[in-house]
């Protein structure tokens, strides 16, 4: 009923701000809580066998964005827990214990919506009163009709923390306000300060603050219209190498594909000019650690690939379920069929012929072949390596 996977140690599950899901019960290994704020992290919490993480995914439905990453510091092993399998779970539980549940459930729900609230209103206002608290603890002095000047960066780190907002929106309020003059941004080398009147700050934000705060809703309701590579793996339940394949393969329709303007512009200012013009070194994959999916090992040499393929454990319907998945391209798929035993090949090609074309692949007997692949992969090539 329950599907596990195994991640090696560095590997990230998930990270802050893509839908979630499902929760994990950890079932061997160790994972670290953490909170991404630009270039820096926060470690929550490290979890080990029998604990659980990722359980908004079941309280707040399916989609919920993940209010934390996680990733696993040793190898490791989760068992997968959906939604839907909770609500199964359920059928046949006494009404009063099932209520009783849910009423905790729904009380856990609004205490974390308190203390990490979806809603943008009042933003600018929380905003700003860490910005006044940042100012008194900055403070040479407590007389309040000093000018004060407090660290840009102090500003964009405390700020996203405890809002859990992007550095980026806060470099945003803090940008929109100057052009307001309730603030002014000074520069001196590489270093910013935030300088302001404690006497006129609050009465100038007064007047912007309702304006700035439409402001960064807007800008946080467009970016969370868009999804990007990460949350469109995680949606699908997918891992991202598997849609850069797809992408890469010419599969993925191209209209579906857009990038940021305030994003890409700066980018494309920095890039060498022949960025596009040189033609990309084709990825190979010559250590076991790199060898995550079943759709990893098509970039393993050919020598490898033909070693893996010519497996005689795997059984044709065993076969036909790797090659009728999604992560096969056809020109993968190809080599696969051209390294199997022959005989087994054989009989492959001719169920394969005979198979529907909206033919459905099981996705936990692929999650299972596709582990013991990967781990027969990692051997053949770990003893290659070795032989040198």
């Amino acid at each position: 009923m329950f599907s596990s996977k195994k991640y090696a140690a560095g590997e990230v599950l998930f990270r802050q701000g893509q839908p979630g899901v499902s929760a994990h019960i950890i079932k061997s290994g160790q994972f670290e809580v953490y909170l991404e704020n630009g270039n820096k992290e926060q470690q929550l919490a490290v979890v080990g066998p029998g604990q659980i993480f990722g359980e908004m995914a079941l309280l707040g439905g399916s989609g919920t964005p993940r209010t934390a990453s996680v990733r696993a510091l040793t190898s490791s092993e989760v068992i997968n827990l959906s939604r839907a399998h909770l609500l199964t779970m359920f059928k046949g539980v006494d009404p009063i214990l099932k209520h009783l549940v849910l009423t905790l459930v729904n009380r856990l729900k609004e205490m974390n919506s308190k203390i990490r609230p979806d809603r943008t209103d009042h933003v600018c206002e929380a905003f700003c009163r860490i910005l006044t608290l940042l100012a008194k603890v900055n403070s040479a002095n407590d007389n309040e009709e000093d000018i004060v000047s407090v660290s840009f960066e102090e500003i964009l780190d405390q700020a996203s923390m405890i809002l859990a907002l992007d550095a980026s929106d806060c470099a945003f309020i803090l940008n929109e306000l100057e052009k307001r003059y309730v603030i002014k941004i000074e520069e001196s080398g590489n270093k910013r300060q935030v300088v302001f009147d404690p006497q006129e700050f609050t009465g100038r934000l007064t007047t912007v603050a309702d304006e700035v705060g439409k402001l960064i809703e807007g800008r946080m309701v467009q970016r969370s219209s868009l999804i990007d590579v990460n949350r469109l793996a995680d949606i699908v339940g997918i891992e991202k190498t598997q849609v850069l394949n797809k992408i890469g393969s010419g599969d993925f329709p191209i209209e579906l594909l857009s990038f940021k303007k305030e994003d890409v512009e700066p980018w494309l200012a920095k890039a060498d000019s022949d960025f596009f013009a040189s033609t990309p070194s084709k990825k190979v994959i010559t250590s076991p650690d790199q060898l995550m999916t079943f759709a990893d090992i098509a970039f393993l040499k050919g020598s490898v690939q033909k070693k893996v393929f010519s497996n005689e454990e795997i059984g044709v319907f065993q076969w036909i379920t790797l090659l009728k998945h999604e992560t096969a391209t056809e020109e993968f798929a190809k080599r696969i069929l051209s390294c199997i035993p022959p005989r087994i090949g054989k009989e492959v090609r001719n169920e394969l012929s005979q198979l529907d074309d909206d033919y459905m692949v099981d996705e936990f007997e692929f999650e299972e072949l596709e582990e013991a692949l990967v781990d027969f992969a990692k051997e053949v090539l770990e003893q290659q390596n070795a032989e040198g």
